[in-house]
């Protein structure tokens, strides 16, 4: 019982003097120097720990200080241009070795340009917190300490205490992004049951996911406190083997987005629901939604013409507003509509697209308002049918069409011929009940009288498509109101004929008016007489 306690009593002042102790900052250093006296003694290629310092020193970190020439560049930029910039605490960091000289370009000068050289840029202690100690050796005890020091830092904040601002906005667009919305608590706090859902909603999931082959997320044990997608989910804060130090490079095939932004299933099985379509839209996949066989799927110029895929519309390629002079970066990642205007895709964009109106402006040559229109439809003809019918292969289908391209998120703008094709097969397979194909195929739009009439109390109305389109067939009174709706669909070129059984409704004349998009319109008079 007394060996319990002196270890409790030990344990206790250990911790306290991790806690409560002064740290120094050791430096990044060369792999040349003598061991535990810098970062890179030990953290390089021929070092005891895993090489950091070889990758690093390609990263623009390792001369945030060094590549700085601009005349705007002062005093106040030192703090996050290198390492340990602290005035409330004299520990060896930057602030140290410098002073504010307003009458001098750049005003500031170097006290000591010695141990200035050892801090500046943006080292490994910018983000590890200090690890040496007064006499210039590693802390053991604070280095070794990881439950309490030395925790990795997935944080946001960890990046935004200097990206952050007009300088550099990249916290400030992140925070408005749904990245930094985090999961729903019955994943976040179900990991054995959700486990599959984790490394696409948070940092040290998505970034065990793609670095260690035995990664298991129902036994993964994070480090620190479970972070959203942050900074350094997406961005190597060691490496620059990839531009924007990206942990997986951009190219015609596969940007880091695809690793969540995917159905990630290989067979298409109607009876499940589609998850996260974005990647198989835009590549024009063969497992994005149900192709019906016998068709032939074709995919709009998105496919090939986004040489970067995700990151070409959706985070900005030049780092400031030629406008306001401002950074403007894209990590909010919406879409924007510069992306859409070069000159090689489409110059004439703003000429034919308002892009004041937000549900807009997007909406080039009506891309996005024909396939609204199809999803409505579609959407309608699903709402409408009886039990018996959702069980049938042509209900699930069709479904799973509509619920794909939803999960797309772009009302089809990735991939607009193949998201409308979709929806229009999945529409001519399930058609409503009330309206009868017929054979042939006709020249001119055209609607017929109905028959018989007068007619009591059903009629039949025929109508003929030369091309196919969304039709709205409607019955209206004498006085101009709104009956009843016989055609909502999208119908593919043929003859057709409704039926209307006016049971219902009083003796007298009505109306029945035809629309065909904005190819075709014509009302006619029918009469009813019990």
């Amino acid at each position: 019982m007394r060996k319990k306690i002196l270890l409790i009593i030990l344990a206790v002042i250990f911790f306290q003097c991790v806690l409560l102790s002064q740290n120094y900052y050791l430096v990044v250093g060369t792999p040349g120097d003598e061991i535990n006296s810098s970062c890179a003694s030990c953290h390089s290629t021929d070092g005891v720990a895993n090489d950091v310092y070889s990758q690093w020193v390609n990263t623009r970190h390792a001369i945030s200080q060094d590549s700085v020439s601009s005349s705007h560049y002062g005093y106040e930029c030192l703090s996050c241009h290198n390492t340990g910039w602290d005035i409330s605490t004299d520990n060896f960091g930057a602030d140290e070795f410098v002073f504010f000289n307003p009458n001098q370009t750049p005003d500031y000068t170097i006290t000591d340009q010695e141990n200035w050289n050892k801090v500046k840029n943006v080292g490994c202690e910018s983000c590890h917190d200090p690890m040496g100690t007064q006499d210039g050796t590693l802390n053991l005890t604070t280095h070794w300490a990881f439950g309490i020091n030395n925790v990795p830092d997935f944080t946001a904040d960890a990046c935004g205490k200097c990206h952050n601002g007009e300088h550099h906005p990249y916290l400030g667009e992140w925070q408005q992004s749904l990245h930094a919305s985090g999961a729903p608590d019955f994943i976040k706090n179900n990991r054995e049951a959700r486990g599959e859902c984790f490394y696409c909603h948070f940092a040290q999931d998505f970034v065990a996911f793609l670095d260690d082959p035995n990664y298991d997320a129902a036994s993964f044990k994070p480090s620190g406190e479970l972070q959203n997608i942050t900074c350094v989910t997406c961005h190597d804060p060691h490496s620059a083997g990839n531009s924007g130090q990206l942990r997986i490079p951009t190219g015609d095939a596969k940007t880091i987005c695809d690793v969540c932004h995917t159905v990630q299933t290989e067979e298409v099985n109607v009876d499940e629901t589609p998850h996260h379509t974005t990647s198989e839209a835009l590549s024009g996949a063969v497992n994005f939604g149900y192709q019906y066989p016998g068709e032939i799927y074709v995919n709009s110029p998105h496919t090939y013409a986004t040489r970067e895929r995700c990151v070409d519309c959706h985070v900005h390629s030049s780092t400031f507003d030629a406008t306001t002079g401002i950074a403007v970066t894209g990590h909010t990642f919406e879409p924007r509509t510069e992306s859409c205007a070069q000159s090689h895709c489409h110059p004439n964009y703003y000429s034919l697209v308002d892009t004041t109106l937000p549900g807009k402006k997007f909406d080039y040559k009506r891309s996005q308002t024909v396939t609204d229109s199809l999803i409505n439809v579609l959407n309608s003809l699903l709402a409408s049918v009886n039990s018996s019918d959702s069980s049938t292969n042509a209900f699930k289908q069709a479904r799973y069409n509509l619920e794909s391209v939803q999960q797309e998120g772009s009302r089809g703008i990735h991939n607009t011929r193949l998201v409308q094709k979709l929806l229009k097969d999945a529409i001519s397979r399930f058609l409503s009940t009330s309206i009868l194909p017929e054979d042939g195929l006709p020249v001119d739009y055209v609607l017929s009288q109905n028959y018989p009439n007068p007619f009591n109390p059903s009629t039949e109305i025929k109508f003929a498509l030369p091309e196919a389109g969304i039709v709205t067939l409607i019955i209206y009174d004498a006085l101009g109101k709104e009956i009843t709706t016989l055609v909502n669909d999208y119908l593919s070129e043929g003859n057709y004929k409704a039926r209307w059984n006016a049971d219902s409704y009083s003796s007298g004349i009505y109306f029945y008016r035809i629309e065909v998009g904005n190819s075709f319109s014509m009302v006619k008079k029918l009469v009813f007489i019990k």
